[in-house]
């Protein structure tokens, strides 16, 4: 059997200023990453609430990307 489930959207990041990126999938809203003055990278959630801090940018965004993977499985299994 085969999976018919149509393939992931990859998120799309935006570098909006010097150190800040914004992700987003399909026109919503993942979150942010923040280059912080000590020079770890801070992920943040759609709702603004920290993720924790990150060695570079692109794992900052991988923790924002699953949060919001783990967010709409969680919606998805509500409805």
């Amino acid at each position: 059997m085969h999976d018919q489930s149509p393939p992931a959207v990859r998120p799309l990041w935006a570098s909006v200023a010097d150190g800040f990126y914004v992700g987003s999938r399909e026109g919503t809203f993942l979150g942010y990453v923040d280059r912080q003055v000590d020079g770890a990278w801070r992920a943040f959630d759609a709702a603004s609430r920290s993720l924790g801090d990150h060695a570079d940018h692109h794992l900052a965004m991988a923790a924002v990307t699953a949060d919001a993977d783990d967010t709409a499985g969680q919606q998805e299994d509500a409805g």
